[in-house]
């Protein structure tokens, strides 16, 4: 009787530790898979952060001065006055006519050029501008544009 007793104490002992070990692997089997995921999303991260980086390394080099910041609030006032006035398209010749473009976008690459961003309800482009400044105001003209359907 003793020995059935410790026969089958020492039997559910067995059970109970082979239940622990499989649980056991399993869990860090998991962890594991965890583990790497969190290490290929972290190497990700660090590429589009090191891409991010070299981007903005490449906007700061065509960027404007900072004594440039009051020409460039002028400029922005003036081209946005286009919007109320309607003189997009004189400006850019190859718009449709029977569309309003609106102004959505300035960028200042340098002291003589200007990028803007354009939309109506039906097309969006882009232009490339010079300008020159007089005791007026500035003088633009187009240099390039592109015009896409929505």
């Amino acid at each position: 009787m003793k020995f059935k007793i410790v026969f089958y104490l020492f039997l559910f002992v067995c059970v109970i530790l082979f239940f622990q070990l499989i649980n056991t692997n399993k869990i860090l089997n998991h962890q594991d898979r965890l583990i790497q995921n969190q290490n290929s999303l972290q190497l990700q991260l660090k590429d589009s952060i090191a891409s991010l980086k070299q981007t903005l390394s490449l906007q700061k080099y065509f960027s404007v001065d900072e004594k440039q910041s009051a020409e460039l609030k002028t400029l922005k006032t003036e081209l946005m006055s286009l919007n109320v006035q309607g003189g997009l398209e004189k400006l850019v010749k190859v718009l449709p006519l029977e569309e309003r473009f609106l102004i959505d976008a300035i960028q200042q690459v340098n002291s003589e050029w200007i990028l803007i961003g354009f939309r109506s309800s039906a097309h969006w482009g882009q232009a490339l501008l010079s300008y020159t400044k007089t005791p007026e105001g500035f003088n633009f003209r187009s240099l390039a544009s592109t015009i896409h359907p929505l």
